[in-house]
């Protein structure tokens, strides 16, 4: 793949200041959760990543495999924040920081390194759609038409998931994870629930409702489950003892979507690709929760 005609010199103002890219980039670090998948949709293999999942074989989901071919991205630990001197080691030419919890002391530090991409001005952390993030990386990646046929081609392949399971057509729905410490359950209201409104269904209003009740998040006491009355229902779970916990709920057990069958138990590698949605895990993670939940909800 090459680079956009007169694509560099580029600049992009994020929410930390400017990164200017002055030719195409050759070693590529890539911070946010999913930056790797645009950079490998759009045919650059970053030289390293982070860690997301343990169980990632090369630290990219499936969805991402086969786009990473052989090469072997060093993986990075965030745990204890961002290893500035691992980074610095590796002599990135461009830091991608979009899908990320970065601050403005991180930004200070990397972009002393290397131009920095952020995320945009009013953004949360962690919060950049999959589509602008996309077109965010293909822009300083010199790569904006890929990008944007990209973008269109996963937009494209939503409305024929909306076509092929009409079943899934205003469908109420909730996405949760259970918290058993706080004995509470989130219910969320973000990108991964936007996809999924891409195909038809539309969340349950006891989200909103959660979300009146508590400042902190749109969550139910364990108290309120038996409100999670919705069509179809998606949980996923931290450890397969918290899933255990919560299907052996008496009043889990009874809920119409349980009941019916329209009930998906996410697992961790699914939870990754819904939670950082981006261009490649989408088409990925809609094969792999929509034909049960069309099937469950004819």
């Amino acid at each position: 793949m090459k680079t956009d005609p007169g694509a560099f010199p580029v600049t992009v103002k994020t929410a930390f200041g400017s990164a200017t890219v002055t030719s195409a980039p050759k070693r590529v670090v890539a911070l946010g959760w999913s930056d790797q998948d645009a950079a490998l949709a759009l045919g650059v293999k970053p030289v390293a990543i982070v860690k997301t999942e343990e169980g990632f074989k090369n630290g990219v989901g499936p969805w991402a495999e086969s786009a990473l071919g052989g090469s072997r991205p060093e993986v990075l630990d965030t745990t204890d924040g961002y290893p500035v001197e691992k980074i610095a080691a590796l002599h990135p030419d461009l830091i991608l920081a979009v899908q990320s919890g970065i601050t403005a002391s991180d930004y200070a530090k990397l972009s002393q390194i290397a131009p920095t991409v952020a995320y945009l001005s009013g953004r949360k952390p962690y919060g950049t759609p999959w589509q602008e993030q996309t077109d965010l990386i293909g822009k300083v990646l010199g790569r904006r038409k890929e990008a944007d046929q990209a973008v269109a081609n996963v937009e494209k392949g939503l409305k024929r998931d909306a076509a092929k399971y009409p079943s899934l057509n205003g469908k109420s729905f909730v996405y949760a994870f259970p918290q058993p410490a706080n004995g509470r359950v989130v219910l969320y209201t973000d990108d991964r629930t936007k996809v999924l409104e891409k195909v038809g269904l539309t969340i349950d209003p006891v989200v909103a409702k959660a979300a009146k009740m508590n400042s902190f998040a749109n969550s139910l006491s364990m108290e309120h489950l038996d409100e999670l009355t919705s069509d179809a229902l998606l949980v996923w779970y931290n450890t397969p003892q918290d899933q255990k916990r919560l299907e052996s709920d008496a009043v889990f057990k009874k809920l119409p979507a349980v009941r019916r069958k329209a009930y998906v138990a996410v697992d961790r590698t699914l939870a990754q690709a819904s939670g950082a949605p981006s261009v490649l895990s989408v088409p990925w993670e809609m094969d792999k929760l929509l034909p049960p939940l069309a099937q469950a909800l004819k």
